[in-house]
């Protein structure tokens, strides 16, 4: 098994440096290296945007909570999806239309143009605001990644959290924005497939049993209460209004917009909406489905579920893909590479920022 994983993951590593490779041939000018030379495709596009949206969040995030508080953990498709046909239906042609006029190639780009700033003191306050955040995000999902090495691959969590960022860090460099759309593409077909296969292997190795409620309410009977855990009903409704409005982020998201941004024209908008929506139905309901499976399967009635499936539940997922399927990979790298490509531009911005006489 040990040897089947570093297999798998070496050819995986592999084919990111080969994307890596083929994107760098592509990159002629600067405008090819941020936005691929605005002339992507509505598939790599639609994909790298759920993937880079949704990797780590949606892996061990969503099946988390899928565990902790069962079906209720639903009500986060409906917010997820909601978000992400609003972002692709109202504003991203918009978008798209009007940072082709300004000419923009990143966020910064496109509020400097949009408001008419003449002082640079918005594309200073915007390029502020992305370092701190992309480095705390970027930080985040280093962490990420070396819990999914150490629990998946038995690594040390520091030698994956580093050998993670080393290989984004390497193809993105070489490759720019073409290389990270082209490795969501493939890493985004990888995760599609794993999250939706994976409930229904399990599903079958249980015997196809119909009575996974009736499992999920003698282990606790709040998990099956569609409107909630809690006994307190203003609390139940506070939490589903949350977990339905969870979406709302991807209307302020940069690395989606870059992605539009980078599309062809708005005919290939029309079409990547679609993939964008189905893609976020059946991911995220898998990964809520996955933790639910992954309650029943590992927890029993009075047992600490945090003590065993780890804090937020954060285990479920590699409990049942050790089992399951003898394969991963390290989606992860998703967010990292868009934080990086977002965080690269600002040093594109930030000459632009300081006055001739500094």
């Amino acid at each position: 098994m040990e040897l089947t994983k570093i297999v798998v993951l070496a050819l995986y590593v592999g084919v990111l440096f080969l994307i890596g490779y083929f994107a760098s041939r592509r990159v002629k000018s600067m405008g090819d290296y941020y936005v691929g030379g605005k002339k992507l495709g509505f598939l790599a596009v639609a994909f790298s945007a759920r993937a880079t949206g949704e990797s780590g969040w949606l892996l061990i995030g969503l099946t988390g909570m899928g565990a902790l508080s069962g079906l209720s953990a639903y009500w986060v498709v409906v917010g997820e999806v909601l978000g992400v046909a609003l972002s692709w239906w109202f504003m991203a042609k918009r978008f798209k239309r009007k940072s082709d006029a300004y000419g923009s190639m990143t966020i910064p780009d496109y509020l400097e143009s949009h408001f008419k700033s003449k002082k640079k003191t918005l594309r200073l306050v915007a390029s502020v605001i992305l370092s701190v955040f992309v480095i705390i995000y970027v930080s985040s999902q280093i962490d990420v990644t070396g819990k999914a090495f150490e629990s998946m691959m038995g690594m040390d969590y520091y030698v994956g959290a580093i050998l993670g960022f080393i290989i984004v860090l390497s193809y993105i460099f070489i490759g720019g924005f073409v290389a990270a759309v082209w490795s969501d593409l493939f890493q985004g077909v990888l995760m599609f497939l794993g999250l939706v296969i994976l409930p229904v292997v399990v599903y079958f190795s249980m015997g196809g049993s119909s009575d996974i409620v009736e499992r999920l309410a003698n282990i606790d009977p709040a998990l099956t209460n569609v409107m909630g855990t809690s006994d307190d009903m203003w609390m139940n409704i506070a939490t589903l209004l949350g977990f339905a409005f969870i979406g709302l982020g991807f209307l302020g998201s940069p690395q989606v917009y870059v992605r539009f941004m980078s599309m062809r024209n708005e005919a290939e908008i029309d079409k990547g909406k679609w993939v964008a929506v189905v893609f976020t139905l059946l991911t995220d309901a898998a990964a809520v489905s996955i933790g639910i499976l992954g309650r029943i399967l590992f927890t029993s009635q009075g047992d600490d579920p945090e003590a065993i499936l780890g804090a937020g539940g954060e285990q479920v997922l590699s409990m049942l893909t050790e089992g399951f399927l003898p394969y991963s990979h390290c989606p992860f790298c998703d967010h990292v590479h868009h934080r990086l490509l977002v965080g690269n531009s600002i040093q594109r911005n930030y000459p632009r920022c300081v006055p001739k006489d500094v």
